[in-house]
């Protein structure tokens, strides 16, 4: 996994800015590489790809080569996969699925129920946390998930 670092970063056209300079960027890496990446998905300044393990640096300086002031890391994840967001990609027998990560840092607080907030905010807490269990991981986690 790529991120890129924004400088930008509290300004009001800080995503309008981040997102044409990416996608400039894009334009002009892929039209560079000479590889297959099977996949690439971006959300604002977050990247996943996937591609051959002996490409991972040529990519990343390729990355890191288009302005001195943007720098990428990589992230080559665990023995289990990569964490994207609040998804863990994971390499199954020939396919990808996903189960979904928190970062170690995640507290678990969510909206108190005897808060004053009306009682379709606390219903939609829990509402939303069953869709993006059934909804962002694999059906063989689905179990585990809502028990824990």
């Amino acid at each position: 996994m790529m991120k890129f670092t924004n400088k930008f970063l509290g300004s009001p056209l800080s995503p309008i800015l981040a997102d044409l300079v990416i996608q400039d960027l894009e334009n002009n890496i892929f039209n560079t590489l000479t590889m297959h990446i099977p996949f690439y998905y971006r959300y604002v300044d977050d990247i996943v790809l996937a591609a051959p393990t002996n490409e991972i640096t040529n990519i990343s300086d390729s990355f890191n080569s288009y302005h001195e002031r943007i720098r990428f890391t990589v992230d080559h994840g665990d023995e289990l996969g990569v964490n994207f967001l609040d998804v863990k990609l994971l390499y199954d027998r020939g396919s990808i699925i996903f189960d979904l990560y928190k970062k170690p840092t995640n507290s678990g607080r969510f909206l108190n129920f005897f808060s004053n907030h009306p009682i379709t905010h606390k219903k939609g807490v829990v509402i939303g946390l069953v869709d993006k269990i059934l909804f962002l991981s694999h059906p063989k986690f689905h179990h585990f998930r809502i028990l824990n």
